[in-house]
C-alpha cells in the first residue's frame, strides 16, 4: 500500500501554482499599463490636425447660443453663486460680468454644409 503525497506537500504544490500564477497575471497587468500609460503619454502630445486648434474654427461662441444647462454647468465650471433659479439672459449676463468667455457654437447648430466645409478646413482641403 503506497501512501500518496502529504497534505503539507500537496500544500506546498499548490502555493507554488498559485504563486507562478500570480507572477504571471502581474506580469501581463504590468504590461497592460505599461502600453495604456504610452498611449495616453502618445495622446497628449499628439498635435491637433494640420498643426492648429481646431476650436477657432467653429468660430466665435454666444451665451445665448447654448442651452440652459451648459450656461448653469459653466456658472459651476467658474465658481459663480446664485445661478440655478436664472433664466438664459441672466445667466448669459451673469457669465459676461464675471469674464468667462463664450464657448464655440454646439455643433447641433451648424448646418450640414457648415459642417462640410469645417472637416475640408480640418484635413487642409479649404
Amino acid at each position: 500500500m503506497s501512501a500518496g503525497p502529504s497534505i503539507a506537500d500537496l500544500l506546498e504544490q499548490t502555493n507554488r501554482e498559485l504563486a507562478g500564477t500570480d507572477a504571471r497575471v502581474y506580469r501581463r497587468m504590468a504590461d497592460h499599463l505599461q502600453r495604456t500609460g504610452a498611449a495616453l503619454y502618445d495622446l497628449q502630445d499628439a498635435q491637433p490636425a494640420a498643426g492648429h486648434d481646431p476650436k477657432p474654427l467653429l468660430g466665435r461662441g454666444s451665451f445665448l447660443q447654448q442651452s440652459v444647462a451648459s450656461l448653469k454647468r459653466l456658472c459651476k465650471e467658474h465658481g459663480i453663486k446664485g445661478y440655478s433659479k436664472l433664466q438664459k439672459d441672466a445667466l448669459a449676463k451673469v457669465l459676461e460680468r464675471h469674464g468667462v468667455n463664450p464657448p464655440p457654437p454646439p455643433l447641433e447648430r451648424f448646418t450640414k454644409k457648415e459642417l462640410i466645409a469645417l472637416v475640408r478646413q480640418l484635413m487642409g482641403e479649404g
